[in-house]
Order: C-alpha cells, then structure tokens, then sequence
C-alpha cells in the first residue's frame, strides 16, 4: 500500500518538475521561427491528439488550461493549480466509499450489539449466525461497487491503449524530422507492442481474472471451511511480482535502445551540420545555423507533445487509482473496526476485498509507469530540446 502510494506521487512529481522549470523559463520564439513551429504543429497531427482522449480527461486538462499540445499551454501549468487539480480528483472518488464506509460501520455496530445481547435459539448461542448473516450484508454492500470499479479500471487501460497507439505515429514523425530516426525506430516498436499488450490486457484478461479473484476471496470469507485463502494470498503475490518484474524489463528495455539509439542519430546530425557547413560556399554557416534553428523548432514541438502525453496519461489514469487508494483505506478501516469487536467472519471479508483492490492498483500502476517512464526516457535521452 504504502508503495502504491509513493509511486503515484512519484508520477506526479515526474511531471510536475519540467513544468515548474518550463514555466520559469518558458522559451521565446524568433517570428520567423514561431511561424515554422506552428506550421509543423499543424502538419505533424499533433492538434488533432486531444480528440483521443475521453471526455472527462478532456475537462480536466481544459480546467488546467490545457487544451492542446503547443508548448505555451503545457508551460501555463502552475504547481498549484496542479496539485489542486490531483486534490481534486481525489475528493471526487470519495463520496462512494464514504457512503459505503457509513453502511459497513452501522451493519458491524448492529452485529456487535446482537452479539453483545448473549442472544441464543433454545440452547445454541446465535453468535455464528449473526456473524454469517453480517457478513453476507456486507457482500451485497460491498462486492457490487468492486465489480464496478473493476470495470472502470478495465476501461481505463482500454482508454490509455487508445491514446497511446494515436501518439505513437505524431510521436514517430517528429522525431523522425528532428533528426532522429533510429531513436524513432526504436521507440516505435516497442511502444506499439506496450500498447496492443496493455489493450490485449484490459480486454481479454483483466476482467475476468480481477471478477474471479473477488469471487474466490468473497467464497474464501463467508465460508472458512473451503480454505480458499492461501490460494487468493498466492495469486495476490503472483500478479504484484508479474507486474514489477514486466515493468523492470520493459523499462531497462527502453532505455538501453534509446541509448543506442540517441548516440547513433547525435552522430548523424552532426554530420549533416558539418557537410552543409564545409561544402556549401559562402552560405554554408548560414545554412548550417539555419538547420540547427529548424531542428529546434521540431524538438520543442517534440517536447510539447511528450509533455502533453505524459500530462494526459496521468489524468486518464489519475480517477480510478484515487478511486483503488480510497477503497483501500476504506476496506482496511473497516476491517480493523470488525477486528475492534472481535468479527472474525466479517474482517476477513474486507481483508480480502482490501487484497482484491490492491492487485487491481498494482496492475493499473504498472501500466501507468511503464507509458510514463518510457516517455520521460525518450524526452531525456533522446533530447528534448
């Protein structure tokens, strides 16, 4: 839990960070230069990546100022107004848990108080009883917003797929044209195969494996004696450690090709620099300086774009990770009150739906980070600006 939390920040903070500097020290553009930027802001598509993404993704980066991806826009965005845009959603994603919260508490608080009564039928005590019929009061309670927060996070990667596969061709050609075709080759490849894997994920897999896993943790909590725990604790492992260790090879992965890769196009754009200058009379170094101002244009339009990608990606992403945190904290708590009175049956049930949560947010993380770091990769290593 507690690293679920840091690396959300985390993803925050990688973005908050270049924008704080941008913003300081946004740069300003000679007319003619300017006039070349927004002509391949025009041609490169990149206008157009705002209608990929959904509505509500739409209206919160509009609330930030964002509503394209020209540098200018990106630049606006004050610390403030983005961690108040993060606190924000997050307070948006509260009011259900709450409610639920309330209901969880008044069935634990009415269970306690039977129990507490010493109520018994003939000569069996009807503490078991009271235990079972809590419990399965809290499954109606609880299980069906689950189910449905399941179902947006799927959603979710559906919506994050989609965006990502619309950047990788904008993304392609502009660093293509800024000189930098095998960083582009490479970033190509394998942000495709990340972004048909993330969909073939949300699509064919996520689902069902996260409605199967409530059920088997749901089965295991009303009925101790299927001993199905062990089993929901190993799948609970199993997915957290195929996550991490997917993410690791895919962000080493990306890294070391983009090493290669800059090394390789860094040469080539020297290259050109020095034939343009040394074998074209008298303009030569006019010609020279003229290609370097162009290829800054097309790398600044570069960054903007990255920029605009890693600021949508958070807050597509951004609703139902605040949504898993808050359910989270709201299982766990309830299941410490239910431990508070002693209601074993109950407890276990929230444990195991706060599990079920958990592996949920670790996946929708790991997708998350994988489309992040790989994007602040290419950005760095392959020059920005």
């Amino acid at each position: 839990m507690k690293k679920a939390v840091l690396l959300i920040f985390a993803a925050a903070l990688v973005f908050a960070h270049p924008v704080t500097a941008s913003a300081a020290s946004a740069p300003v553009l000679p007319k003619g230069a300017e006039d070349y930027y927004e002509e391949q802001l025009r041609q490169s598509g990149a206008g157009d990546l705002p209608d990929s993404l959904s509505p509500e993704t739409r209206k919160i980066l509009g609330e930030l100022g964002v509503e394209g991806t020209n540098w200018n826009a990106i630049a606006s965005v004050t610390p403030q107004n983005y961690f108040m845009k993060i606190l924000s959603v997050f307070s948006g994603q509260a009011r259900n848990p709450l409610r639920i919260l309330a209901s969880v508490v008044a069935v634990i608080l009415l269970c306690a108080l039977l129990n507490g009564m010493k109520l018994s039928f003939g000569e069996k005590p009807l503490g078991g009883v009271i235990g079972m019929v809590g419990t399965l009061c809290i499954c109606t309670v609880v299980v069906t917003p689950i189910v449905s927060c399941i179902r947006d996070a799927a959603d979710v990667l559906k919506a994050a797929s989609g965006f990502l596969l619309a950047c990788i061709p904008v993304m392609v050609g502009i660093m293509a044209a800024a000189g930098q075709a095998a960083s582009a080759g490479s970033y190509s490849v394998l942000m495709l195969a990340a972004g048909n894997a993330v969909s073939i994920l949300s699509a064919n897999f996520f689902t069902p494996m996260m409605n199967i896993f409530l059920a088997l943790s749901v089965v295991s909590a009303v009925s101790p004696g299927i001993r199905l725990g062990g089993l929901c604790a190993a799948l609970n492992k199993c997915v957290k450690w195929m996550m991490g260790l997917c993410m690791t090879l895919f962000t080493s992965l990306i890294t070391m090709h983009s090493i290669v890769a800059s090394s390789l196009d860094s040469t080539g754009s020297k290259a050109a620099k020095f034939l343009v200058s040394s074998f074209v009379p008298v303009v030569g170094n006019a010609l020279g300086e003229a290609l370097q101002t162009v290829n800054g244009c097309v790398k600044l339009l570069k960054s903007g774009v990255g920029a605009f990608g890693l600021l949508a990606g958070i807050f597509i992403f951004l609703p139902v990770l605040a949504e898993c945190v808050l359910w989270i904290l709201t299982l766990n708590l309830c299941a410490g009150i239910g431990q508070i009175f002693d209601l074993s049956e109950i407890s276990g049930l929230l444990k195991a739906s706060s599990d079920v949560v958990s592996t949920m947010l670790a996946v929708i993380l790991s997708c998350m980070m994988i489309l992040v770091i790989s994007t602040v990769v290419m950005l760095v290593i392959g020059g920005a600006a």
